[in-house]
């Protein structure tokens, strides 16, 4: 009920670039007209998308954890725990996408690439809703559903580098440090955390 209502108010809010981040796997545009904006991270739409983001991933989590370990319990105080690392991972690592280019004095050739990945992920929690919903009201395969997840992860990285390559590939020691700080690090910390 509260992704419909996130969605509701994302849709009052601004329904234009709602649908722009639905079809931003296909409109390099997009990335680069929300660059130019320059639209500060604390304004309501993406306050509410960040909000919107973190309870898919939170979701997805959940059931893919009750799924793969065969759990029948759906438990609130489990899910809670979940959203909170969720919550804890995204938000540190925007901190560190902020500070680590700022830090190494790369903001200028990295502004693309994280902004791409924060649009990508956006759009990634726009398109997995639907199938979280199919997940959970019907009897369809969920190792499909899970599948077809994983592909739009790999649609999302494939569309990372293929954008990305000349940067990837001229920085590679700061994108292998990246990596490892931002991106592997903090999920083996919530991985311990979490089991």
């Amino acid at each position: 009920m509260g992704l419909l209502f996130c969605i509701f108010l994302l849709k009052g809010f601004d329904r234009t670039k709602l649908n722009e981040y639905g079809r931003a796997f296909f409109n390099d545009g997009f990335i680069i007209s929300e660059i130019e904006e320059r639209v500060s991270v604390f304004n309501r739409f993406s306050l509410i998308l960040f909000s919107f983001t973190i309870l898919i991933f939170s979701m997805l989590s959940f059931f893919a954890i009750n799924y793969f370990t065969n759990q029948t319990e759906l438990n609130s105080s489990f899910f809670s725990k979940i959203l909170g690392i969720v919550f804890l991972y995204f938000s540190l690592k925007r901190i560190l996408e902020f500070l680590l280019p700022m830090l190494f004095s790369i903001q200028s050739q990295t502004i693309f690439f994280l902004t791409a990945k924060k649009i990508y992920t956006d759009t990634l929690a726009l398109w997995i809703f639907p199938i979280l919903i199919v997940f959970f009201y019907t009897q369809f395969n969920k190792l499909i559903l899970f599948i077809i997840i994983a592909v739009l992860f790999l649609i999302k990285i494939l569309l990372l580098f293929s954008n990305n390559k000349n940067l990837i590939l001229s920085k590679l020691f700061y994108i292998i440090l990246y990596l490892c700080a931002v991106e592997i690090a903090p999920l083996f910390i919530l991985f311990k955390w979490m089991f």
